[in-house]
Order: C-alpha cells, then structure tokens, then sequence
C-alpha cells in the first residue's frame, strides 16, 4: 500500500553529475539524494550553486530526494558554531532544490567520550539544527551511523520520540547490522517513525556491504512491512559495494571499505552502482510489488486511481503503464508516475509487454471490447463500472473471460462498506425470513449543468448509454441484487433531460417484483438537492433501514405472515426493537477492490466482485430503459436483442456531438461513488 520512489547517491557511480544523471537514468532511479556535485560535497554548495544545479537537474527530468549532507559527522567535543552556520546556508540550498529532506547525524564519539557525558550536549545541537529548518519549511532527517550517538536501535527510538514530526528518521539497515543490531526487531521499533530508508545490505561475519537482500538486513520483510503503510517513501540506494577513488572523503569513517568480500567487488563504479539499484528493483518488483498494473483511461476514474496510488494505498502492485486518447491527459496523469510508460491507445499498452493487469477507466462502450483484448493478450482485467452499456455487450465480454484463466473483477467498492455487507449477511442468513418490500431513495447524486458539459461523451446515448442508471447508480444496483436478489419484473419511468439539458435520464422511478411475491421501489435523480439515501428493506421478521451511514434493525418478536393469518385481534401489534446493528467499521473502498484483485492475480484470493456479476446490476437497468420506452413492464432476464435495438433508435436520435463542452478532469472523486 506504500508508493516507493526510487532515489540514490549517485556519486557512487562517478564524481560527474551529467555522469551520476546518467547513471540514474539507466537504472530506473528518478531521484537523487545528493552528496558530492563535481568533486564538491553538497554541504558546501552556495545558493548559488545551487540555482545552477537545480537547472542541470530539471532539464534531465531527475529530482533531489534529500541533501545527503555530513552535518552531525563531527565529534561531540569540536565546536559546533561553525558547523551550524554552515548548515544554515545548507538549508537555503535544499529549498532551492525544491527537497525538503536534509540528512543528518547525531555526532561522533570515538575518541573515548562518554555519552552520558554529552548527551545533553547532543541535543542542544540537533535542537539548533532541527527548529532552525522547521522554521524555514525543511526537515531534517536523522541517519543511524556506526560511533555517533544514534548508533543503535534504542537511542533511534529515544531520538524519534523526543522529536516527533519535527525531525525525520532514516532507517539504514547496514549500519545497523554494524552496530550490532537486529534490523528486523528494530525496524518493528521504529516503523511508525520512518520517513525514509537507505538502500544497504550488510553479512555481519564477514562486515561486508553487499546488494540488497544478499546480507542480514532482512530488506525484503522489511520493505513488505513498510508497503503495509498509506504513505510515500523514498528508497535511496547508498552502494557501498566497490572501494572507489575518493571515497575517504565521502566517508571518512566508513569501515566496511575496507572489508569487501570478492564476490562483491565490482569492476568499476558504474557496475557496483547498476548491482545495487538492481537489487532494490529486484525486491521491491518481483517481491515486495510484483504486480505491474496499467490503467486505461485517465480521465476522472483513471486518475483518481493514480491519486490512490501516488498516496500509497495500493498493495502489492505497482503502475507500470497508462494510456489515454487525450495526449493533454496522458502528459497530466504522466507527470505523478515518474518512469510509467505511456500510450496513445488502449491496443498499444496491452500489446506493449509492460503489464500484468489492467484497470479500464474509459467511456462505458468501451470497457467490453477492450476488456475483449486484454484478455487475447494474456491480461488480466480490471474493469471499471458498469460492466457495459447493454447486457449483450457484457456477455460477450463475460464469455471472452470465462475461455481464459485470467482474473476478471468489477469495481464494485462499495461492496467493501461495512454497512451494506451486514445488511446482505442479515437478509442472506434468513434469521428475518423472507423479503417482503424494498424501498431504495437514492437522490444524493445532484450534478450542475457544468457536470453534464465537462465532457463530449457524458450524458449522451451514443457516448455513455444513459443517465443516472449508467452513471451514478451502477453500485447501487449491484448493491440492490447482491443484498436482495434479482426481481423477476420491472416497471421504470425513465425521464429523460427532466432537470438538465441533456438527452438521457437524469429522474427515474423504478417498480419491481420478486419471484416470491415481494415488492420493491428504486428512486433515483441528479436533480434533487438535498438528495435522500435511505435504503428500507422490510421482512417477515423485522426491517433494517440503511441511512446516515448507519444499519438500523427492528427485530420482530414473531413473525408479521403467522400473526397476520392467526391474530384473534384485528388492530394487534407484533412487539419488537429498534438497534443499531454493529459492524466491523471497515470500508475501505477502492483500494480494497484493487488490493484484493492484486491478490487474485498472485496466489488466487477471492475478490470483492467477479466481473461476470456485472451483468446483473446492468441487467436491471437496461430493463428499466427498455420498459420506460416501450411504456409496459418487462420480465428478466431482459430481451437482449431488443434492448440492443432500441437503443440504436436512441443513438440515432441524439446528439452525441454537443457544442457546450469545457472538458474538466476531477481528481478528486471523494464526493462520489
């Protein structure tokens, strides 16, 4: 679920920075945290040096993670002033490289000082240090180091708590394991407190730097723990892997130079710094995140997906991959997946090579058919709602699914509402008998004009195949069937352009009948403001009324068709009580639906919802369309072909060119389904 960025200190690879960019291109690494510039450590820089820099960077497309500085690598006893004015003007520098992470240390003690001693001195100096970069927008960031007051796993946590959020933790698994301790208990210590991590592996009887995952480090349970959090992290590799010219001054104190075991020792520097981003690639891509995702599609849906994403609550998979007809939305989503590779058309991407799975984010017409070809490609799919526009349509697509082994789910997050779950565990057990009415009020979906205009296809037959029923209610009627069933009759009033100027159904009245004999009602708009969300189902042993994110339950004391039949009393009351039914309180929405189709995918883990059950919600609406414009009642399942043929007549009717359109993608679909 974390968002892992790619960075490293490039002077590993050579003292050049156009080289160092070079180098970062090659292996995947969008981010550098810098050191030495040019043979000059990054700590000495003036701004503007730095100005210069930041311009070299830009225009090579790569950015700065962090100042790798040296500050806090001097011993407890030198004088600090001197020190701290220049890490003052380090400070200036970070902003002008637009990082807001500055490396530090807490202090050597190797010439037999006493830490007790000198503690309070330790912070007095990462006092100064720490509020004078707060105050200027930046954080320092505290590496853990071999001989420095912040050696070991107890004083990282001590130094962590003290500071809180004012002061960052950089967890460096090598120098841990040089200290003596265990990365893995000590990493469970300081989890909630790591900003960031560098990149370094250590075998501990031989005090040996090696790849990651080639030593003790335990990298790999490490960075799955770490994927568990909703956050961002940099990964920033620190080779270490080749003794190479210069590197006294980059790391004066840095023992384990002169402990390379020859398996490890690398022929040039290039080569050492190309083995250890490989590693970390290694773990995080094949390991940690294996799963390499594409999405199809970035306008609003698609990029929300991005936006989860970049926010670190996908698991287990990373976006390798995206496309959009639109190149102004392609190069927008682009720029928030540094390294994703991009396409013009949904055939190019799923010919590529470059994904695993597919999210398909596009216009309602178009999720079957490119669902069609991801699956002749070997892909597994992904699909947005609703599964189509007419039921036929799906079942192609459904049948297309069903000649593969490929997963095929649905995105139908509401499923995961813990409310909704608990009314279909209550109704399915039958402890309240049979259904006997449903009433659903579903008006809470008011859209403006501009709504309707921010796009070519919205609201038109021949771009998006209807309404509200297409649009916003897709998870109300699957939430409908998978809670009560399938009704085996529909009577709707569809009301086309009722409160916009638009030519599908923006009001719509349904009448239901079930196969037992139960009645239901299905009331939607985007014209009503404040809307309604109330969802009544009442049953031969009490009723549950879903509202206000709350389940309320009146639990009969009987039931309503035995008192009914035998009641000596023709006024009488069944007694019983109104409760709010307890949930899990878990809700988790979209991330919840990729991250369980990512498990599918990997080791076969039931999803929220199989694609194939996209035809029953759509099934319902379709015969809702197709009774409102033939003006009598239809029976399910619904006459395909007939449906198909009428909304022909639909498209060929409409306008599916409107003049008013001022194209808008919405980031942020929090407000909405």
């Amino acid at each position: 679920m974390a968002k892992f960025l790619f960075s490293a200190f490039a002077d590993e690879a050579s003292a050049d920075i156009l080289e160092q960019i070079a180098a970062c291109k090659a292996n995947g690494i969008d981010y550098i945290e810098l050191r030495n510039v040019n043979g000059k450590n990054i700590s000495n820089f003036t701004v503007e040096e730095a100005k210069e820099l930041k311009k070299l960077l830009d225009d090579n497309g790569i950015k700065v993670s962090s100042i790798g500085s040296h500050y806090g690598k001097i011993e407890i006893t030198d004088d600090f002033e001197p020190h701290f004015e220049a890490f003052k003007q380090t400070v200036e520098v970070a902003k002008v490289l637009e990082t807001k992470y500055i490396r530090m240390f807490s202090f050597f003690f190797t010439k037999g000082q006493k830490i007790e001693d000198y503690k309070d001195e330790v912070y007095r100096r990462l006092d100064a240090m720490v509020d004078y970069s707060n105050e200027h927008g930046i954080l320092c960031c505290h590496e853990n180091e071999k001989g420095i007051y912040g050696d070991i796993t107890e004083r990282c946590v001590e130094l962590a708590e003290h500071y809180g959020e004012r002061m960052g933790c950089i967890f460096d698994p090598s120098n841990y394991i040089q200290c003596g301790c265990d990365t893995l208990e000590g990493f469970k210590l300081l989890q909630d407190k790591v900003t960031y991590m560098h990149v370094k592996d250590c075998i501990a009887a031989i005090d040996t730097v090696v790849p990651a995952g080639e030593g003790d480090g335990h990298l790999e349970e490490i960075l799955k723990m770490l994927d568990e959090k909703e956050a961002v992290y940099f990964l920033s590799v620190e080779p270490h892997l080749r003794v190479f010219e210069g590197l006294e001054n980059l790391e004066p104190d840095d023992t384990t130079a002169n402990a390379m075991n020859k398996k490890f020792v690398y022929p040039d520097n290039k080569t050492s710094f190309a083995a250890a981003c490989t590693a970390i690639h290694n773990i995080i891509e094949n390991k940690v995140q294996p799963v390499r995702f594409g999405i199809i599609g970035v306008g609003n849906m698609g990029k929300s997906h991005i936006n989860m994403h970049v926010k670190g609550e996908h698991k287990e998979l990373r976006i390798t991959a995206i496309a959009d007809i639109n190149p102004e939305r392609l190069a927008a989503a682009a720029e928030l997946l540094p390294g994703v590779k991009t396409y013009d058309t949904a055939e190019a991407l799923l010919e590529s090579g470059e994904v695993d799975a597919v999210i398909i984010a596009t216009p309602h017409y178009d999720h079957s058919p490119i669902a069609q070809y991801a699956f002749s490609k070997g892909v597994h799919v992904l699909t947005e709602k609703p599964a189509g526009v007419y039921a036929k349509q799906v079942r192609e697509m459904n049948e297309a699914a069903a000649k593969t082994d490929l997963v095929f789910g649905i995105m139908y997050n509401q499923r995961t509402n813990c409310v909704y779950r608990k009314m279909r565990e209550i109704i399915q057990s039958g402890e309240l008998g049979e259904i006997r009415r449903v009433s659903w009020i579903i008006t809470d979906w008011y859209r403006t004009q501009a709504y309707y205009n921010s796009g070519g296809w919205r609201a038109t037959w021949g771009g998006e195949g209807g309404g509200v029923l297409l649009n916003q209610c897709p998870h109300n009627l699957d939430l409908w069937q998978w809670i009560c069933g399938l009704p085996v009759k529909v009577q709707a009033f569809c009301h086309e352009g009722k409160w916009h100027d638009i030519e599908v159904e923006d009001d719509v009245t349904i009448y239901v009948e079930y196969e037992n004999g139960a009645t239901g009602t299905f009331i939607t708009t985007t014209g009503d403001c404040p809307g309604t969300n109330r969802f009544e189902v009442t049953l031969d042993g009490g009723k549950l009324i879903c509202e206000n994110n709350k389940l309320m339950l009146y639990k009969l004391n009987g039931r309503v068709s035995e008192h009914c039949a035998n009641a000596a009393e023709g006024f009488g009351w069944i007694e019983g009580e109104w409760t709010e039914v307890e949930t899990d309180g878990r809700n988790k929405q979209h991330s919840e639906v990729t991250n369980k189709f990512a498990a599918a995918v990997l080791r076969g883990e039931p999803l929220v919802a199989r694609g194939e059950e996209g035809i029953r919600g759509l099934s319902i609406s379709n015969a809702a369309h197709l009774s409102s414009w033939l003006g009598k009642a239809v029976e399910l399942p619904v006459d395909e072909d007939l449906y198909f043929a009428e909304l022909q007549k639909k498209i060929a009717a409409g306008n599916a060119n409107k003049a008013n359109v001022v194209e808008v993608v919405q980031g942020d679909m929090s407000s909405t389904f």
